[in-house]
């Protein structure tokens, strides 16, 4: 890490123009929580505008004058410069010679291209600058995380599989449900036959009918529900949170501080892929548009309230030293690729695809297709 050069390790800031107000300015500094800002003309570095600098203007005159005035007529010309291929360590010896805790870095044709900030370079020599967030998933083979940028853990294979095992569980709850009904059959109590009224649902009108296939369709909820704790994949997403709420802490990466983690996130991505299985389900006892309207509902409006106990008691459960490994090993390896390049940023499809939803969805389709093709084969 030392020998990184700072051009990886630079941040990107909304940059002053002359024109901009000394208001503004203190505005940015506030928020960005940097000590001086840069001031930015035709693509060139015109200045720095120091804290210290709006605060003295601001002190000496009458504030609601000097929020007005520009920008310009506070900031230092005086500036100190580095340029993107130095070495943390070179940068490190520039700001310490000159007392700086912010540094402009400009290329070689003098355009500004953004800051080296002191706590970064601080952060990065002492191997502990982290992201700032971090998401994940549990899948099948591990544990999976991601900046959104980079990516660590169980591959697109796993997260195919964790698309994959969603839709069996909800086809398993499904079928124990149809195995029930078939078995209730046996004895001769339902005519037409419980299995029947589940299969079609427009054949049979009357109200008793179609209750009886809702309250069937029901209990398959507590099923899926119960499948999805029982599966090793709850123990792994467990994992995944605890190891994010560590890295997202400052926790160092060691077994006994990452079992202290809670296994509740509020930022949990998994949660929304089951409540989207948690839908198909729903669909099946109310109409179309209740079960959309009450998934949106949920989602929008009492997740966050529900959440914490849906995955504590459904989603997650503690888990076992290899899982709870494995998570720490993915969390290792996106810390390690984080810190050879901070400043490393893709966009577009890339960061969607990192997100692992994509290969979520392909599992979860592939699987309906799968039994799409079976259900006609067996003409079920």
């Amino acid at each position: 890490m030392r020998d990184a050069v700072i051009g990886n390790l630079m941040r990107g800031v909304r940059n002053l123009s002359p024109e901009d107000t000394i208001g503004k300015a203190a505005e940015l500094l506030r928020v960005s929580g940097l000590a001086e800002y840069p001031m930015v003309s035709g693509g060139r570095l015109t200045g720095m505008v120091t804290e210290a600098a709006v605060l003295k203007a601001l002190a000496t005159g009458d504030s609601q004058t000097v929020i007005e005035e520009p920008v310009a007529d506070i900031v230092n010309r005086n500036i100190v410069c580095v340029n993107p291929y130095m070495s943390i360590v070179q940068v490190a010896e520039v700001m310490n010679d000159h007392n700086l805790s912010v540094a402009a870095v400009v290329d070689e044709h003098g355009s500004y291209l953004g800051l080296a900030v002191r706590s970064d370079i601080t952060g990065a020599l002492s191997l502990t600058i982290r992201p700032p967030t971090v998401a994940g998933m549990a899948t099948p083979l591990g544990v999976y995380l991601s900046t959104g940028h980079i990516r660590a853990g169980a591959g697109d294979f796993g997260l195919f599989l964790a698309g994959v095992a969603l839709m069996a569980m909800y086809f398993a709850a499904t079928g124990v449900i149809f195995g029930l009904a078939w078995l209730v059959d046996r004895t001769g109590a339902f005519h037409p036959s419980l299995f029947d009224i589940m299969r079609f649902e427009t054949r049979y009108t009357a109200n008793w009918m179609e209750v009886t296939r809702a309250i069937m369709y029901g209990l398959s909820l507590p099923v899926f529900l119960g499948l999805m704790r029982l599966a090793p994949i709850s123990g792994y997403h467990a994992a995944e949170h605890m190891v994010v709420h560590a890295i997202e802490n400052g926790e160092p990466l060691k077994r006994a501080n990452v079992m202290a983690m809670p296994r509740v996130h509020p930022r949990c991505g998994t949660n929304i892929v089951a409540a989207v299985a948690l839908f198909f389900l729903v669909r099946q006892v109310l109409s179309d548009d209740a079960a959309v309207m009450l998934f949106i509902f949920v989602l929008v409006f009492a997740w966050r309230a529900v959440g914490g106990y849906f995955q504590y008691y459904i989603t997650t459960r503690p888990p076992s030293e290899k899982q709870l490994d494995n998570g720490i090993k993915a969390g290792e390896s996106l810390l390690a690729q984080y810190r050879a390049n901070p400043g490393y940023h893709v966009t577009g499809w890339r960061r969607l695809w990192n997100t692992g939803l994509p290969m979520v969805m392909l599992g979860s389709a592939t699987a309906m297709g799968v039994a799409e093709l079976i259900g006609r084969f067996f003409r079920l």
